[in-house]
């Protein structure tokens, strides 16, 4: 018998802990780890508030005349008309004219006729900007043109000039009196860019 009463109360709390305190602590640890991630995550959220209030207080120490300037270096909209009445603005100041104006499609991949190879027809742009191509032709004197593309490069807007062509001018091949052979035909092809 005096065995009997510490067995007894072996087994129970054997039992006591095989179905009552052994879920119950496993339960404990999963809300602990739990716990954890939610610290760690709202730790996280205070640090990225902190990041967004500086550079918040970053952002509107900018003054307006410099983020109009940045609005006007990568625009959030194509703006193609300004882009064409800046760069006739800029060519003016040579004594040059723009002419032919030509706006260039995004071309797309498409598989050949006749292929078993899948192409899509969209071709899908995962850039975070978008690029504007322009063809445009100007006559002037080639160091009136070198002057237009430096002018150019110094604009607010970005432009890269992708190719420059030039010819003189020539009827069937030869020089023709009254055409002032310093005048050359210039074709100019650019990109602008502007943020999506």
């Amino acid at each position: 018998m005096k065995f009997i009463l510490p067995i007894v109360f072996t087994i129970i709390s054997i039992i006591l802990f095989i179905f009552v305190i052994n879920p119950s602590y496993k339960e404990v640890a999963i809300i602990k780890s739990d716990n954890a991630v939610y610290s760690a995550a709202l730790s996280n959220s205070t640090e990225l508030q902190k990041t967004q209030d500086n550079l918040l207080t970053t952002f509107n120490e900018i003054k307006q005349s410099d983020k109009d300037r940045l609005g006007n270096f990568l625009p959030s909209a194509v703006n193609n008309i300004q882009l064409i009445l800046e760069i006739e603005r800029i060519a003016g100041l040579h004594s040059m004219s723009i002419k032919d104006i030509k706006f260039e499609s995004v071309k797309k991949d498409i598989a050949p006729v006749g292929t078993n190879t899948i192409v899509s027809a969209v071709s899908v742009d995962t850039r975070p900007y978008g690029v504007f191509p322009i063809e445009f032709t100007t006559d002037g004197k080639y160091d009136a043109f070198v002057l237009f593309l430096k002018d150019l490069e110094l604009n607010l807007r970005l432009v890269d000039v992708k190719s420059i062509s030039f010819s003189v001018p020539e009827v069937n091949g030869k020089m023709v009196a009254g055409i002032d052979p310093n005048i050359y035909h210039y074709i100019v092809k650019v990109e602008t860019y502007w943020l999506k």
